[in-house]
C-alpha cells in the first residue's frame, strides 16, 4: 500500500524514530512498517485506518481504535506521532491524551498537509512542549516536532464533552459531542434542514417496528430524533470512534440507550440485515479533499441494505454530485428541498414486479 505525503515525510526522518513510539490518528499503515524496527502502538480513531493495519499484521496488543488511548493502554512513549487533524479543536484533544503518557524529555512529532493548517499548529505545541521547531518539509507537507521537560496535566475526559440543548423539527433534545466529531457543538444547517423535511414525512403505520439506519451519525442528532419520532430502535454507524462514543453519550442523555446499536465500520460491509429507513447525511471529506468514494460506495450497496419499498433520504452540499449515483444505485430518486446551499434526496427500493 502506497504511504500518505505525511507518511513519506516521516520515513526521510525514521532514524530518530526508535524506542518506544505511539503512534496517534494514523492515516495509513506507515505505524506497521516502522515497528520493523521501533516498539510501535498505534492509537486509531478511524476504523477504516484501524482496519487496514489489522490486514497488513499490525500487533493486536498494540492497536486501538477508541475515542481515548489510557495509560493502560501504553505509557512511558519516548515519541508520539500525531497526523494534523482537519479539526482544531481535535489537535488540541489528541495533545491533552497523549502528553501524560509521554515520558519526560520525549518527544512529539507533527506532522501534515500544509491546507491542513499544520503552520499554525506550532504554536499550539510551544503551550506545553519545549524546543519546538520546524525538522523537514517536502510535497507541500510540513514536520515539527518537540519535547516534554515538564509533568503534564492528567487527562480528564469529561472535561471535553461538550452538552447543550438544542430545539429542531418538534424536539428539544440533549446532545453530547467530542472534538472531531461533525458539527461540533452546534446545530449543523443542513442537518435542521433535514430533520424539518423528516419532520413532515408520512411513515409507515408501524413505524415503531421498524428498522432505522443512520449512516455517519456523528453526534447522534439525527438517530435520537428519529428514535423520539417513531419509536424504533436505531443503528448508528460511523468510521470514528469519537463521533459513536458522542452519540453514545447523546442517547444516555436522553435515557434512551436501550434503543440504540452502534456499528463502528467504514461503509456498510459490517451491518447485517435490512432497514425500512436509512438517513444520512454523508461524509464528503478525506482530510481537507472533496472526496465521493465513501458516499458513492454507500449508495451504490444501500439497495443491499433496504427493505422492498424501504426508503433512504439523504442531505448533503447541493454542489455535490449525488443524483446521477442515486439513479444508478436506486433507479431513480426525487429532489424533496433545495435551498440554503443544501439538496434533500429520496430515494426508494423498488418493489418487485
Amino acid at each position: 500500500m502506497n504511504l500518505n505525503s505525511t507518511s513519506q515525510l516521516l520515513t526521510r526522518n525514521e532514524e530518530s524514530l526508535t524506542g518506544k513510539v505511539l503512534f496517534a490518528n494514523p492515516e495509513d499503515i506507515y505505524p506497521h512498517d516502522l515497528s520493523k524496527q521501533a516498539d510501535v502502538y498505534a492509537w486509531c480513531q478511524s476504523k477504516a485506518n484501524f482496519d487496514a493495519l489489522a490486514r497488513v499484521g499490525f500487533a493486536e496488543d498494540k492497536l486501538r481504535f477508541s475515542e481515548q488511548w489510557t495509560q493502560a493502554d501504553g505509557s512511558e512513549f519516548d515519541h508520539v506521532v500525531i497526523y494534523q487533524p482537519k479539526a482544531k479543536e481535535l489537535l488540541e484533544y489528541l495533545l491533552a491524551v497523549i502528553l501524560p503518557c509521554l515520558k519526560e524529555g520525549g518527544q512529539v512529532w507533527l506532522v501534515g498537509d500544509n491546507k491542513s493548517g499544520v503552520k499554525s499548529s506550532m504554536k499550539r505545541l510551544e503551550g506545553d512542549l519545549e524546543e519546538v521547531g520546524k525538522v523537514d518539509g517536502a510535497k507541500h507537507c510540513l514536520l515539527y516536532t518537540g519535547y516534554k521537560r515538564a509533568p503534564s496535566k492528567p487527562f480528564v475526559f469529561e472535561k471535553w464533552v461538550s452538552t447543550w440543548q438544542q430545539d429542531v423539527a418538534g424536539q428539544s433534545i440533549t446532545l453530547c459531542s467530542l472534538p472531531g466529531v461533525f458539527g461540533h457543538g452546534k446545530l449543523d444547517k443542513g442537518t435542521a434542514l433535514f430533520l424539518n423535511q423528516l419532520n413532515d414525512h408520512r411513515f409507515m403505520s408501524d413505524v415503531a417496528n421498524a428498522r432505522i439506519l443512520d449512516f455517519g451519525c456523528g453526534d447522534g442528532i439525527i438517530a435520537l430524533w428519529m428514535y423520539n419520532k417513531t419509536g424504533a430502535r436505531i443503528t448508528a454507524l460511523d468510521d470514528s470512534a469519537l463521533a459513536l462514543k458522542a452519540t453514545e453519550l447523546t442517547f444516555a442523555a436522553n435515557q434512551a440507550s436501550d434503543a440504540l446499536t452502534l456499528v463502528a465500520s467504514n461503509g456498510l460491509k459490517d451491518i447485517k440485515g435490512r432497514f425500512n429507513y436509512v438517513v444520512t447525511n454523508p461524509p464528503f471529506h478525506t482530510g481537507v479533499n472533496t472526496d465521493y468514494t465513501i458516499a458513492e460506495s454507500f449508495f451504490m450497496s444501500v439497495k443491499q441494505h433496504l427493505t422492498l419499498n424501504g426508503e433512504l433520504f439523504v442531505v448533503a452540499n447541493d454542489f455535490l454530485r449525488y443524483p446521477p449515483i442515486l439513479d444508478a444505485a436506486l433507479g431513480s430518486h426525487t429532489r424533496l428541498f433545495r435551498d440554503q446551499g443544501f439538496a434533500i434526496y429520496h430515494g426508494r427500493q423498488p418493489k418487485k414486479r
